[in-house]
């Protein structure tokens, strides 16, 4: 594991574009690989943040053969000194072989390190069941298949003889701080932060369960919910804060002029939403976007 490895980290080229974290790339100092002819930089790490390009580049850097049984720090820097990454690397890097053609530590390994990339703070636990019989050891893995679930099958091929391919069978667990509620809500009730308190939890479904108090702010039970229980995207819904009926001030203009009416709503709605307000004094219908509670701009 990453963390219970004694390491000097090296960091070549940090610098990337705010949008994109920089990855860090972890070398640990004995690894288990599957028994292939070329070993590349991309089959022995472990990784926070790797994003296409660079797991790409990764692929084409090459790191040994297969009679490698270790690589010194020197080679690895060597090797990785163009990439943009903060990487840890070990004084030397052991190289084990798996006795079977595809080897399971390296395999969770990679669908592992494909993982982080949408969940970096997940701690996840991957293990692999079932392995194709008839795989060759210069394999790889297909990993554009629906991963969310704790049951997975993922498609696996020889890169060499495209008539050997088959399915790796496998569990993942997630397991992630998010918000569960304190204590029990109602149906309508308003979400607020004493309401919420961060607890590690396996996520069963994690396209569904909200893994940030922030789009739960606001937000309305849409159903009675329980003390102590993960929330998911449905159990929430927009707070309504206009109902049809009502009356509200409605603004239109800039900050240097703006003129002001009083109207009817037309159509209940949320904060951000776009409704439809009746002119008191014209009788016409305007839409207007909802600013706060009894105030909205005509669009």
């Amino acid at each position: 594991m990453i963390k219970y490895l004694t390491q000097i980290m090296i960091v070549l080229f940090p610098l990337l574009s705010v949008a994109q974290r920089t990855a860090e790339i972890v070398f640990p100092s004995a690894i288990e690989v599957s028994p292939r002819s070329v070993i590349t930089a991309f089959d022995v790490i472990e990784t926070k943040n790797m994003h296409d390009e660079l797991a790409s580049q990764l692929k084409n850097i090459e790191l040994g053969d297969a009679t490698t049984t270790k690589i010194e720090k020197k080679v690895l820097i060597s090797k990785l000194r163009n990439l943009k990454a903060k990487f840890l690397l070990p004084s030397e890097m052991k190289i084990l072989r798996s006795r079977q053609a595809v080897s399971r530590m390296e395999l969770e390994r990679k669908i592992k390190n494909h993982l982080t990339r949408s969940c970096e703070n997940c701690d996840l636990q991957i293990q692999v069941s079932s392995v194709p019989m008839n795989m060759t050891s210069d394999w790889e893995l297909d990993l554009n298949v629906d991963l969310t679930k704790t049951s997975v099958m993922i498609p696996i091929r020889s890169i060499f003889q495209n008539e050997k391919k088959g399915w790796i069978v496998g569990e993942i667990k997630r397991y992630q701080y998010v918000p569960v509620l304190n204590r029990a809500v109602k149906s309508g009730d308003v979400i607020t932060s004493d309401l919420i308190s961060l607890e590690k939890r396996q996520l069963l479904n994690p396209r569904e369960v909200i893994v940030s108090s922030e789009h739960m702010m606001g937000m309305q039970a849409a159903r009675y919910l329980s003390a102590g229980q993960t929330i998911n995207y449905s159990d929430l819904k927009k707070e309504l804060v206009l109902k049809k009926g009502q009356m509200v001030k409605a603004i239109a203009g800039q900050a240097f002029f703006e003129i002001s009416i009083f109207a009817q709503v037309e159509e209940s709605g949320s904060i951000g939403d776009v409704i439809k307000i009746k002119n008191m004094d014209s009788q016409k219908i305007v839409a207007a976007r909802i600013v706060e509670k009894g105030l909205v701009r005509i669009e």
